[in-house]
């Protein structure tokens, strides 16, 4: 554990591995990150990255916000404007509250509230909408 960059979809974000247990990496990553635990999920430096894990401990999701430096496969990143988006893949689909792009599964960026399904992503974002957040998430 250490303050990487490197995104693996549907496995880490930061070296937080999905399905480890938040009780096993509590103390390795309190090394490196400020952590506040709100609402069932742990913030790791003010939101630049949460945790969220079952009542177990199980981590389900990493997520970065675009404070975060890490870019995957100069494809998707934490920020990135709906533009990006459309000049980064060819084919953009919703997943459970996500744009998941180019079939690439376990990572994707989340949606506003309300807007979970599209068939044609700009028919109800605009051009310069920025997603905020990048999530990894079990496949």
């Amino acid at each position: 554990m250490n303050e990487s960059i490197e995104i693996v979809p549907g496995q880490s974000l930061a070296g937080i591995k999905l399905n480890e247990n938040i009780n096993d990496i509590f103390a390795k990553i309190s090394e490196y990150y400020i952590i506040e635990e709100k609402d069932g999920v742990l913030l790791l430096n003010n939101g630049a990255i949460t945790i969220g894990h079952e009542n177990g401990g199980v981590i389900y999701s990493v997520m970065c916000d675009k404070t975060f430096k890490g870019i995957y496969n100069n494809k998707l990143w934490a920020g990135m404007s709906l533009k990006d988006v459309l000049d980064h893949s060819s084919k953009q689909v919703a997943l459970g509250g996500c744009v998941v792009v180019d079939g690439i599964n376990g990572i994707g960026l989340p949606l506003p509230d309300g807007y979970d399904d599209f068939e044609i992503i700009t028919d109800f974002l605009p051009i310069d909408f920025i997603f905020e957040y990048l999530s990894i998430f079990r496949i």
